[in-house]
């Protein structure tokens, strides 16, 4: 199996570009597990991002622009 992607959010994220599932909401310095890449309609790179608790749950979804989050940690 495949080790995730993680890194660390290095800046905040607005309200508009995450969806809380347990009242979480994004931290700077939070480590975040990296999903899809896309495109932001203004031709910015982003990335969406997952905050898993240490139970596996996830706690918060975010769109990402890629200057958001630090490089890859998963090593």
């Amino acid at each position: 199996m495949t080790k995730p992607l993680l890194a660390p959010l290095i800046a905040e994220i607005p309200p508009s570009r995450f969806t809380s599932l347990d009242g979480t909401t994004p931290q700077i310095g939070d480590i975040v597990q990296l999903d899809q890449g896309f495109t932001f309609p203004e031709g910015e790179p982003g990335c969406l991002v997952y905050l898993v608790a240490r139970d596996g749950t996830y706690r918060y979804t975010a769109e990402v622009y890629e200057s958001e989050i630090g490089p890859d940690i998963s090593a």
